[in-house]
């Protein structure tokens, strides 16, 4: 069984998937769920596109809404009787996610994943890829639904 089990989302329709699958799973006795988003560290400002307080404004906003998904995911578990809780982080996506899953002695990361090809992934690079190469434990990745 795993007892303390994250699931990484950026809310699209296969980090839904992996949701459910990471809730059935956290519904053994003792086990804990720990949803979590991470915000990139984008640059917002520059070439006088974006003022400084236009970018502060922008970055406040998408914290506020990814604490609202995240209380949303998190009280659909908990309305299934799930012991759980959110972690909003800023920063590398998956290196965010592993330090996570380090800091929380997880058991397991749950996550999904495009399904994207090689060429895809050589090129845009993929978070779920390198969370499988860099995770302090087991990995499982949820595929995008036919």
């Amino acid at each position: 069984m795993f007892h303390r089990i994250v699931v990484a989302t950026d809310f699209s329709e296969c980090a839904q998937e992996a949701g459910a699958l990471a809730r059935r799973l956290a519904a053994a006795p003792g086990s804990e769920l720990i949803v979590t988003h991470v915000l990139a560290e984008v640059p917002l400002y520059g070439e006088g596109l974006f003022n400084i307080e236009t970018a502060r404004k922008v970055r406040e906003g998408a914290r506020k809404w990814a604490e609202g998904a995240l209380e949303e995911w998190v009280g659909k578990a908990r309305a299934a009787g799930l012991n759980a809780r959110a972690a909003l982080r800023t920063g590398v996506p998956h290196q965010e996610i592993v330090g996570l899953a380090q800091d929380e002695r997880a058991d397991l990361v749950v996550i999904g994943t495009h399904g994207r090809g090689a060429i895809a992934r050589a090129l845009l690079g993929s978070v779920a890829d390198r969370v499988v190469r860099l995770a302090p434990c087991p990995v499982l990745m949820v595929r995008e639904p036919a």
